[in-house]
């Protein structure tokens, strides 16, 4: 049985070895994606030390994240 993999915008079943979902063009792996969750991680860990600087790293990785759904393109 294989695994069955959903893609978390359009929800529709994809290929765990497709890059882009071929349904709506989602891509996990864009580089506006990749940014923000390092952001975010990023942001998180700083906001222990900083609290001002890290709180906007977490936002702009949250900007960046929810710009990555907004960035790729659907049918």
């Amino acid at each position: 049985m294989k695994p069955v993999y959903f893609c978390r915008r359009c929800g529709e079943e994809i290929s765990r070895t497709t890059e882009a979902c071929p349904h709506c063009g989602y891509n996990p792996g864009s580089v506006a994606w990749r940014f923000g969750a390092g952001a975010l991680i990023f942001g998180g860990a700083l906001a222990l030390v900083s609290p001002p600087v890290g709180l906007l790293g977490v936002f702009v990785g949250i900007v960046a994240v929810g710009g990555s759904y907004v960035l790729s393109p659907a049918e």
